[in-house]
């Protein structure tokens, strides 16, 4: 697969539209494209796209995982057209691959795909398996849990391609998603004082919240909390809300479990009940990522750090993802070992600003391949 076919797939995946739930379109698309590099290509009942490709000898199995999904394209301009632009504008001097999806990561699986095309070329040692999977933006890792189990080879190590401008990711704070409910008691609006605003006994929350404790890890850092949505009703002009209802995460650490924040949590909330007159609630927990962390010393992660250095010229910081990953299940359930480097930089995933850079894809195709030489070449790669 030459430089340009490989651009020419990424650009071919981000035309089609795949917003989580609606990737069938899309995996069908790479599955067709994707049957003269591997063995074996099939889409399954779910929509994720398997591939495996056996190598000339015997070796470890390899995973080259990577999602098809996208979140919502938002208020970007020309989401799916897929074209080739300057990206001066946006800080990325060169040709880049613009769309939803180019970076989070319909491009990284083109150069994943490559990166096979190559090793089949060369011969390897092992094997390959593909998995480009459904729903990972929800944070379930839905299609990961579903394809993993289903292949014919137990991977002995995982290469997950997510956005890491090249650094190697070793795992990521755990995620805790919330709905906390108040409730109040509906009044006219001309005479509040005769109900009980619930977006107000929100607000008393809002106000407290920064007092939720935020502590830190030396690879994963500082934990956090973010507000996604807030809603009252019943939303009737001139009435009082009785009900509000806050959608928040929290971040955890790597080694903690999500009943520590949870239990922050609801300790603000009891603290806000004895003060803060009629302050009536309900807490619902929505989620529940993991979190994971490789060790640093890794031998897969010593190879991998050996072959970015060579291909790109400096040595790639070792730290954590900001965001979850399907990395989560691979380690946890699985007990694969995972490798997270890819092109490409975070800030731009979900962006409106959305982009590639083309020589990045290159390097990554470039990386990937030789990654599965030398993994092949090393008898130290184990298993967790």
């Amino acid at each position: 697969m030459t430089d340009v076919e490989m651009i020419e797939l990424a650009q071919a995946l981000v035309r089609i539209p795949s917003v989580s739930g609606e990737e069938r379109a899309v995996a069908e698309c790479l599955a067709d494209r994707i049957k003269p590099v591997f063995d074996e290509v099939r889409v399954d009942r779910h929509g994720n796209v398997i591939a495996e490709l056996a190598g000339d000898r015997p070796g470890p199995t390899i995973l080259l995982n990577g999602h098809l999904d996208v979140v919502d394209a938002g208020e970007m301009d020309d989401p799916w057209s897929g074209k080739l632009v300057d990206g001066t504008p946006w800080g990325s001097p060169g040709t880049v691959l613009w769309g939803r999806g180019s970076s989070d990561m319909k491009g990284p699986v083109a150069a994943l795909v490559a990166a096979a095309a190559m090793a089949r070329t060369q011969g390897f040692a092992g094997g390959l398996v593909l998995t480009a999977v459904v729903e990972e933006e929800p944070g379930l890792g839905v299609g990961t849990r579903q394809a993993t189990p289903a292949l014919s080879n137990r991977p002995d190590v995982a290469v997950l391609a997510e956005p890491t401008n090249f650094e190697i990711c070793l795992g990521h704070r755990g995620k805790v998603e919330f709905e906390l409910e108040t409730r109040g008691r509906t009044a006219h609006s001309s005479i509040p004082h005769t109900g009980t605003s619930a977006l107000l006994l929100m607000n008393a929350f809002l106000n407290a919240w920064p007092e939720l404790p935020m502590p830190e890890h030396p690879l994963a850092g500082r934990c956090t909390s973010a507000i996604t949505n807030i809603t009252a009703s019943p939303g009737r002009l001139a009435v009082i809300p009785d009900r509000c209802r806050l959608h928040f995460d929290v971040r955890f650490l790597p080694g903690e479990s999500h009943e520590r924040p949870e239990a922050d949590v609801r300790r603000l909330l009891e603290r806000l009940a004895a003060k803060v007159p009629d302050f009536q609630y309900e807490l619902r927990r929505r989620l529940v990522m993991p979190s994971y962390l490789m060790p640093p010393d890794h031998a897969a992660v010593e190879a991998l750090a050996e072959v970015v250095e060579a291909v790109i010229g400096r040595t790639p910081q070792r730290r954590c993802y900001t965001a979850g990953t399907d990395g989560t299940y691979l380690w946890n359930q699985f007990g694969i070992p995972v490798l997270g480097c890819g092109p490409g930089r975070i800030e731009l995933a979900h962006s409106p600003i959305e982009h590639i850079g083309v020589g990045e894809l290159v390097k990554a195709r470039d990386i990937y391949a030789r990654l599965i030489q030398e993994l092949g070449r090393r008898a130290d790669i184990v298993r967790k």
